[in-house]
């Protein structure tokens, strides 16, 4: 272009800057608008307005339409990693660098199309006595090759270190450590907590889980799950209790009749279930009347001497309890009955033979007992 810049349009307005930034023309049936070198559509007007080339890093250079708000092809952002190497006499000044490069407020704008977003001190050089020493920063190491190549000066964690005794022929430096534990699900599996350390991370499963192959560490591929305490049972609640499993957990509860040693807490193997004595946990347990004998795990109810159970079919209890038992007297009644019609007594035989025995005849009265014993007839004679 010949346009000279800038280019004055009046005493208050000036042309400072020109970019030719996207060319729209009509292809057949429709609009096509391409993008200048540099510029770029962005990811969704490129999917908003059907694209005619291939999207690439979330970009594309042409779309089939106009866009209505009349957008134009934006500046194509790209990244750049610089690499800036700082050289002191005096190492001191290495902790002014580093207070200085924490303070700085990101993104940092240096012109119109230009931001540092970001600032990594990495790998500090220098003399240590007579050897000299490229230490790593605070969250970054050497790479397992880097610390076999070079002699190290600190321990080797997880394949990597933090201190070798030389600076790289090939001019690399220290790397910012990796958090794997930033997505712990897709690394160590579900139920398990993921500890992250300069050079690797370490997944352990959560209490009341573990991994089925006991024999190689959690992963995604081995991880954890729920054990089944209660398969274990008598050495996790003890005797005389049932077990619940529970996801990464148990519950413990006693049998009937049973309760545990110290109710204050948990039942447990160490808290174990023991034999409750109903007999002397309450004197209204086989209600009045009544001898109360302890068994293991129950406990039996029986009248004492001269009283009777409330109902026979039942057991003694405080809902059926033991009454008075009165005297019994038996007595023996004749009845002699007058007639001079014997078929009257055939009759009589007949009843008395399907009479339902024992016969009640008020509370504290029963016929127990019918016998016809003595028939007499009259003979006349001539």
């Amino acid at each position: 272009m010949n346009f000279s810049l800038p280019y004055t349009i009046s005493d208050s307005t000036n042309i400072t800057e020109i970019n030719i930034t996207t060319v729209c023309s009509l292809n057949e049936t429709r609009y096509q608008c391409k993008c200048e070198g540099l510029f770029v559509w962005p990811n969704d007007t490129c999917h908003a307005y059907d694209a005619c080339d291939v999207i690439t890093n979330g970009s594309c250079t042409c779309i089939n339409g106009l866009p209505a708000d009349g957008q134009f092809c934006q500046v194509l952002l790209s990244d750049y990693l610089i690499d800036i190497d700082v050289r002191f006499f005096d190492l001191f000044l290495v902790d002014n660098l580093r207070n200085i490069v924490r303070n700085i407020s990101l993104p940092l704008t240096l012109n119109s199309s230009t931001n540092i977003t970001d600032i990594d001190m990495n790998t500090v050089c220098g003399l240590n006595g007579t050897e000299y020493e490229c230490k790593c920063e605070v969250d970054h190491v050497w790479p397992s090759n880097t610390c076999m190549a070079y002699q190290v000066c600190d321990s080797i964690v997880g394949s990597t270190c933090g201190c070798i005794q030389a600076l790289p022929s090939e001019g690399s430096l220290c790397q910012r450590d990796i958090n794997e534990c930033e997505d712990a699900a897709s690394v160590c599996g579900q139920y398990s907590d993921c500890t992250n350390s300069i050079g690797g991370y370490m997944c352990s499963c959560w209490n009341g889980f573990n991994v089925s192959n006991k024999d190689s560490p959690v992963s995604v591929n081995n991880s954890c799950h729920d054990i089944d305490e209660c398969l274990f049972s008598s050495s996790v609640c003890g005797p005389y209790s049932n077990c619940t499993n529970e996801i990464g957990s148990y519950n413990c509860s006693c049998l009937d009749g049973f309760t545990s040693a110290n109710s204050s807490f948990t039942i447990s193997i160490n808290n174990t279930c023991e034999d409750v004595n109903e007999c002397l946990k309450s004197s209204e347990v086989c209600g009045p009347n009544s001898h109360c004998i302890n068994s293991f795990g129950s406990f039996n109810c029986s009248c004492l001497s001269a009283f009777t159970v409330t109902d026979r079919n039942q057991p003694v209890s405080n809902s059926n309890p033991c009454n008075v038992s009165l005297p019994l007297t038996e007595y023996l009644i004749e009845i002699e009955i007058n007639s001079i019609d014997s078929r009257i007594t055939d009759q009589l035989r007949t009843l008395l033979m399907n009479f339902s025995l024992p016969y009640t005849i008020s509370d504290s009265t029963n016929i127990t007992e019918i016998n016809i014993t003595t028939g007499m007839i009259s003979v006349s004679a001539l």
